[in-house]
């Protein structure tokens, strides 16, 4: 390391003084200091040090008051106007100067009496008028960037005493509420939130007295037609001692009706979907919705068609949340409307393809699989639209029905063929889901996977419909190793049973009405696997 590199920098003082043996003093003061080196330049009038303030640069002014062109305060405040920052120290010729105090009372750093310093003294006093001027600056700085930060705030941010009297109050929001903080600034917070009808007191004021306790909390709140929500906690000087309270309060206004119109859609959703599964003869069937949400974009539906046969469909509409679910409301009404007039399920899928490719809005497609069971006949037929089925015969054997077209809403002409009748004998299990089930995922590229639900239906072919959907979602979170997946779920399985039953119906198809939108009561089968299943939109019977 360098001479040059290893000296401390020397300290650069304006000295202000017309008095030429008090200048001298002070110098050789400065030169006999141990502790530091400085670099000191002389003015004797007020108009030459400006001239040098404004050519150089200082960290600190040693000044007189009383000059030949300046005398007394005004002399510091042209100085202060000129400094840009710099602590000044004042020269004073006696203990007693007025004008010293006073200079101290408006931004002086300090004051020194002319034939009362030595060199130590009068290093020491500079040294410590520049700490303090630099740790006053920073200080303010933080206050200023606090003040900007808390009225920049989309919230309200405020502070109270012991006495639950506001100290302050600031924030972005009172704007928006056009209140003007400084009528709330010294008000008892119990007047200005008077306990409701009933209360002792207003639960804000509440939160409060628990803060001065030691004890944090949140809550939300009503104020001014808007809702907030508040949390308080102490604000202590230390650890324990109590200064009063400090809270802030954000709007979430918003938020809950976002919230509430949530829990609409979630309540029309849930009476849109099956309550219970439809009897027909020869056949379990069963089908539940798991929304990764509180609206799932899944959904499926049983559909009775004028032939006397059972349309069941299964929808899984792209991304989940609120905009699919509204989606999936579409497309179920569209599809329903077109079994109104008449069509099969691949006519269903061309006229539900051909309103929502229409609709220039529908953002969203959606991959549909419809079957038709035919209970009399024991056959189903298919037309799907991107989304394949899986069937299990009763030897365990399992066998994809692949689909050739696009999901709907891609292709305005698309066309959905419908494939040959499919026999159903006693054992065999259809299962219908979304990909949710299938992409169930565990680590980056882990997936659950068809091999897995194939072995699922394979290990409980002999338990109800209902109970195989369950392990089969059972078995997706348990995979997982979660009790809830990150998207939608939705399964139907059509289970055949013994073909005894349409013996006593002589030959006669009957597929009873299947209710929507009643009250979900669970099923009394159970789940054996070790896992919390979350809430189904539709309850598998």
């Amino acid at each position: 390391m360098s001479d040059a590199a290893a000296k401390p920098a020397k300290t650069r003082v304006l000295l202000i003084e017309d008095d030429k043996d008090d200048a001298i003093l002070v110098k050789l003061a400065f030169a006999e200091s141990t502790s530091g080196s400085f670099e000191v330049q002389l003015a004797i009038r007020l108009a030459e040090a400006l001239s040098l303030l404004s050519e150089n640069d200082f960290d600190v002014i040693l000044s007189d008051l009383s000059l030949p062109d300046s005398n007394g305060v005004d002399t510091f405040h042209r100085l202060v106007a000129a400094a840009n920052g710099i602590p000044i120290v004042i020269l004073s010729g006696n203990q007693n100067d007025s004008v010293a105090v006073s200079a101290l009372a408006v931004g002086a750093q300090d004051y020194i009496v002319k034939d009362e310093f030595n060199s130590e003294l009068l290093v020491r006093t500079l040294r410590y008028a520049m700490t303090r001027h630099r740790l006053t600056a920073e200080l303010k700085a933080s206050e200023r960037q606090l003040r900007m930060m808390a009225e920049q705030l989309p919230a309200m941010l405020w502070t109270t005493d012991e006495r639950l009297r506001i100290t302050s109050l600031r924030g972005r929001e009172l704007g928006t509420l056009n209140v003007d903080a400084s009528q709330f600034v010294d008000a008892e917070l119990g007047r200005l939130f008077p306990p409701p009808e009933g209360a002792s007191e207003h639960p804000l004021v509440t939160l409060h007295r628990d803060a001065l306790k030691g004890v944090s909390s949140s809550s939300d709140l009503n104020w001014r037609s808007r809702w907030y929500h508040a949390h308080v906690q102490p604000l202590n000087h230390e650890p324990s001692e109590s200064a009063g309270v400090i809270g802030v309060a954000l709007d979430v206004t918003d938020v809950r009706k976002l919230r509430r119109d949530i829990e609409a859609a979630h309540s029309v959703q849930e009476h849109l979907l099956p309550t219970a599964a439809p009897q027909v003869p020869g056949f379990d069937i069963a089908g539940s919705c798991y929304p990764a949400e509180r609206c799932s974009g899944d959904f499926f539906d049983y559909v009775p068609l004028r032939t006397g046969c059972l349309a069941i469909v299964l929808a899984d509409v792209s991304g989940h949340g609120f905009g699919p679910a509204i989606m999936a409301a579409t497309i179920r009404s569209y599809l329903r409307t077109a079994a109104v007039l008449g069509h099969q399920v691949h006519e269903m899928l061309a006229l539900g393809n051909r309103l929502l490719a229409g609709d220039a809005r529908a953002n969203p497609f959606a991959s549909v699989f419809c079957a038709s069971l035919d209970s009399r006949a024991r056959t189903i037929e298919y037309s799907s639209a991107g989304h394949p089925a899986f069937l299990v015969r009763r030897d365990g054997e399992s066998q994809v029905l692949e689909s050739k077209s696009v999901p709907i809403g891609v292709l305005d002409n698309e066309v959905f063929p419908l494939s040959k009748p499919i026999r159903m004998h006693e054992g065999d299990i259809l299962l219908m889901a979304s990909d949710g089930v299938f992409e169930a995922r565990r680590g980056h590229a882990d997936f659950f996977g068809t091999d897995r639900a194939m072995d699922v239906m394979r290990q409980a072919r002999d338990q109800p419909a209902a109970e195989i959907v369950r392990r089969l979602y059972a078995a997706a979170c348990n995979f997982v190793g979660t009790n809830a997946l990150e998207d939608d779920v939705t399964a139907i399985i059509i289970k055949a049973e013994s073909a005894k039953t349409d013996a006593l119906n002589a030959g006669q198809q009957t597929v009873e009405s299947v209710p929507t939108g009643e009250s979900r009561t669970s099923s009394s089968s159970t789940v054996p696997e070790t896992v919390d299943l979350p809430p189904q939109l539709g309850r598998p019977s």
